[in-house]
């Protein structure tokens, strides 16, 4: 009799027990089949191929747990039912190889268990999902056509997602059914692998082998305003251009006028329609006019009806004297998620507009982020808010003109100048330096200005900046969820150990075919594989793409599924030196796909298929997907990374 062992690649659900069983696969319980798949109660319907691949592709996955089997002493595993299987949306993956036609279990969870439970098998070479609701109720099953060829290795994978069940095989969908009673349940028991606790005495074991598992979390993508996000794209609808002659910029009816001319009340609303300011923490001084922010001070203005129109302007001359990671100068932002809002701030030394319609966003930020300011220096800006638009101006350049159609009336917060009057967690977004006016007003025409031509968008910046928070996105919706090992932020970059990783949740941004990627890294010490970032998929089978150093030499790896079917299309670069900064960047355009070091190309090839039906999570530093080869850690340093659209 053949005996495996198992080596957990990484197992958050330690393996609590090993199991031998009977060969005898005879078994007068046998799930009843569905005829057609409809059932009775017509909660039970077939999808087809393409409809459960454009329904899976709404959703993104995570590897939490994965296990490989090697020859040694037993041939079967089992673990307690953990939170993830619990979950409504969960997916298993594994290589399995059959010996003959008759039943084997690839993976079971709950069976032993009084509430939910489930089965996936091979029988006759056609793959079978089993489920009951219950310890009383009968079981179902579903099958696939013949699709497994004996004493071969292929991979079997069961993802259930929205109520709707998906197999596949070797990479290819092979059936999928809805249960509109899927959602909710409860499973208690064991997770096993290689056999089931069906009936004790008849294992369905021993007639094949598990060589890999995985256990997968599956939630839903994020809808990510993508196009929004976009922001150095000219506004497409008509902008108001001022005459030759005539004044550039539209006279504006201000609301609200702070000018900190009065020493003794700093904060006052010199328009008397009563808007005046107050100190909401530390002091802020006024010297001749001019008002002085510490990094520790800043104003509140009471929310009122006058101040939450839609259309509007803000202006501002400000000096900043030190850069950080968030600085308000004027936000009417809400404290955490939901309702509308808007801000005025200077992200990383870059004058930033951040606009929210929770009606239509929900809870994410459009960011358009300007020009980068200059310390010490005086800086006018004006924003301009339409209906439908927004333009920003800097020192009298237009920085930004995009399109944006939210309503953002619907506020419920005071606003803020120079700090964070809504005491969120993330609280350190104090201005430092000096501010000589702050002014809001009803908007009446777009001033006049043409956008310079930008080639890339920047979608997503993780500068590392932060040490309270590894893994912010400058841009506000792509931050990591997940840290792995021990990263620290210090001076401004991230040092990873080679335990250590960062994860980030797949976001409809990172669904695209042209992209770019910009990353400073110094590596301590070469492996054979060390992840910088990754969209790489488990296993042989998913779009993906990858950059990483294969023993210090830069390497650049892409797949399309569809063109490329398993193959890496791989691009070698030069090797790195230890201890040494290099700059890095990878572009994917249309046509060609080229890697720079330092400046200098070191690797170009001509650009096929279309690599952006992702469906798994982002890892920086690691491999966030628990594969059976999982030592990929990156070993040093890392400044930033950031991601543009192309």
């Amino acid at each position: 009799m053949k005996k495996w062992i198992m080596v957990p690649a990484v197992a958050s659900m330690a393996m609590v027990g090993m199991f031998g069983c009977s060969s005898d696969s005879t078994d007068s319980k046998s799930p009843v089949a569905i005829e057609g798949v409809e059932g009775a109660s017509g909660e039970i319907a077939l999808v087809s191929a393409s409809d459960a691949k454009a329904h899976m592709a709404m959703f993104r996955r995570s590897v939490v747990d994965s296990w490989q089997f090697e020859s040694a002493e037993s041939d079967s595993a089992s673990t307690g039912v953990d939170s993830v299987l619990q979950n409504t949306n969960f997916a298993v993956d594994a290589d399995v190889t059959v010996e003959d036609d008759s039943v084997y279990t690839v993976a079971s969870a709950g069976v032993d268990g009084k509430g939910f439970a489930w089965m996936v098998q091979v029988e006759n070479g056609a793959v079978v999902y089993s489920w009951r609701e219950n310890a009383e109720s009968e079981w179902q099953k579903f099958k696939t056509e013949k699709r497994i060829e004996k004493l071969e290795k292929n991979n079997i994978r069961v993802e259930l997602a929205g109520k709707v069940v998906v197999i596949f095989v070797n990479g290819k969908i092979e059936g999928a059914f809805r249960n509109e009673k899927f959602g909710s349940f409860t499973m208690e028991g064991l997770f096993t692998v290689g056999f089931d606790k069906f009936d004790m005495g008849k294992c369905h074991c021993h007639n094949g082998h598990v060589e890999q598992v995985d256990v997968e979390t599956v939630n839903e993508i994020e809808d990510t305003p993508i196009d929004s996000i976009e922001v150095v794209e000219p506004v497409e609808t008509p902008i108001d251009t001022i005459a030759g002659g005539s004044d550039p910029v539209p006279e504006t009816v201000w609301i609200a006028e702070w000018d900190f001319n009065d020493a003794e009340n700093v904060g006052l609303d010199v328009t008397g329609n009563g808007h005046n300011a107050t100190i909401g923490e530390g002091s802020v001084a006024s010297t001749d006019g001019i008002a002085a922010f510490d990094g520790k001070s800043g104003f509140t203005v009471a929310l009122a009806d006058d101040i939450k129109i839609n259309e509007f302007v803000v202006e501002a001359r400000v000096k900043p004297t030190q850069f950080g990671t968030m600085q308000n100068i004027i936000v009417a932002e809400p404290p955490g998620r939901g309702v509308d809002g808007w801000q005025l701030r200077i992200d990383e030394g870059v004058l930033t507009v951040h606009l929210r319609d929770d009606d239509l966003n929900g809870d994410d930020w459009n960011i358009f982020p300007g020009k980068r300011m200059t310390l010490g220096e005086w800086n006018v800006i004006r924003m301009e808010r339409s209906a439908d638009s927004v333009k920003l101006f800097q020192n009298g350049e237009l920085t930004v003109a995009a399109a944006y159609t939210g309503n953002l009336t619907q506020m419920r917060y005071d606003w803020s100048i120079g700090f964070d009057g809504m005491q969120q967690a993330f609280h350190n977004r104090y201005f430092i330096g000096e501010m000589d006016y702050v002014r809001f007003g009803a908007f009446n025409g777009f001033s006049a200005g043409v956008l310079p031509v930008k080639s890339k968008r920047l979608l997503v910046a993780w500068e590392f900046n932060e040490p309270t928070f590894i893994g912010l996105d400058r841009m506000a919706n792509n931050s990591t969820h997940d840290l792995v090992g021990s990263p620290k932020v210090a001076d401004t970059t991230v040092a990873l150990d080679g335990r250590s990783g960062l994860e980030v949740g797949l976001s409809k941004v990172f669904q695209r075919n042209t992209f770019a990627i910009e990353t400073r890294v110094k590596p301590t010490q070469f492996g054979e594989m060390q992840n910088i970032i990754v969209a790489e998929p488990p296993g042989r089978y998913g779009d993906g793409w990858i950059v990483r150093l294969d023993n210090g030499v830069l390497t650049v790896h892409f797949r399309d599924e569809d063109t490329d079917g398993i193959t890496w299309n791989i691009l070698k670069g030069e090797k790195l030196a230890l201890d040494e900064w290099t700059d890095i960047r990878v572009e994917r355009g249309a046509e060609s796909i080229k890697v720079f070091q330092n400046g200098e190309l070191t690797a170009e090839a001509e650009t096929t298929g279309d690599i952006s039906q992702l469906g798994y999570d982002i890892g920086i530093g690691f491999d966030a997907m628990r594969q059976a080869k999982h030592d990929r850690f990156f070993e040093g340093e890392i400044d930033f990374i950031r991601y543009y659209g192309l």
